[in-house]
């Protein structure tokens, strides 16, 4: 495995969409953050207080995350889902294996490199974050000092939103791999934040059982491990409970810890020479 995992690594550094994402994704924050600066130089001056706070950096994972959430989920889905699904689209999957020296150590590989991407691009939106709320604090005349106690949040923040994001590439590769398509992975992994939240919305306009049922999906304990709260004053407001966000990584571990198998059941079994 540690050959197959050598090549993915030298693969993934080699392909323009490894980099073009992250900074797609800083981009994306920066822009957050330069809307609320004109909105601050142009927009009534009675709001300008809330706006410095906004924009502190001790307040990132209210702000620039959550943007972060929502176009760096997305193309954290693109490259986990191109990882396996440009292999049937480029005919590559044939020599690969047969080239390792076993499927399961192959597929293992890839697994890493698809958790350790999303983990680059946490840490991207994290220090992302951190720098333009900085910038945009120092054009706003807001403090960007921080105490001591918050570094030990934002490490809870940084392990929440990994587990948070792991769950979206998961989802990608998989279906990516049990398809054989790359654009059905992208499109599974993209569509699931969106459709589950409003099927569940249609359903429980039916029956409140369904927001209960809900509470047992994806995209909603996703929600609950992202939605961090910290205070300039170096505090620490968590709108979760503690108790929940620990059976939300539960639950979406478990739903990890399936799609992983089935992905192995069903590589170590296929008939590769087809597609």
């Amino acid at each position: 495995m540690w050959h197959a995992l050598q090549s993915e690594l030298f693969r993934l550094r080699k392909r323009p969409q490894t980099w073009i994402m992250p900074v797609l994704a800083v981009a994306f924050i920066a822009m957050f953050y330069g809307v609320l600066f004109l909105v601050y130089q142009f927009g009534p001056a009675d709001d300008r207080p809330e706006m410095q706070e906004s924009v502190m950096v001790a307040n990132i994972f209210e702000n620039g995350m959550q943007m972060f959430g929502f176009f760096g989920g997305i193309l954290t889905v693109i490259v986990a889902s191109s990882l396996i699904g440009s292999e049937f689209s480029w005919n590559t999957l044939r020599p690969l294996v047969a080239r390792a020296s076993s499927r399961t150590g192959l597929l293992s590989a890839k697994w890493i490199v698809v958790t350790l991407y999303t983990i680059f691009m946490v840490i991207v939106g994290i220090i992302g974050s951190v720098v333009l709320a900085a910038i945009a604090s120092l054009m706003m005349d807001t403090s960007i000092s921080l105490p001591s106690e918050t570094w030990d949040q934002f490490a809870i923040g940084f392990v929440r939103w990994i587990v948070a994001m792991l769950p979206g590439s998961v989802i990608a590769f998989s279906a990516a791999l049990l398809t054989r398509s790359n654009a059905a992975g992208i499109a599974i992994g993209i569509g699931i934040s969106f459709v589950e939240p409003l099927i569940f919305g249609l359903l429980s306009l039916l029956a409140d059982v369904f927001g209960t049922v809900e509470e047992y999906g994806i995209a909603w304990n996703v929600q609950q491990l992202i939605n961090i709260s910290t205070q300039s004053d170096g505090g620490f407001q968590d709108p979760v409970e503690t108790a929940q966000a620990w059976q939300s990584a539960g639950i979406l571990g478990i739903y990890v810890v399936i799609l992983v198998a089935a992905t192995y059941y069903v590589f170590k079994r296929r008939d590769i020479t087809s597609g």
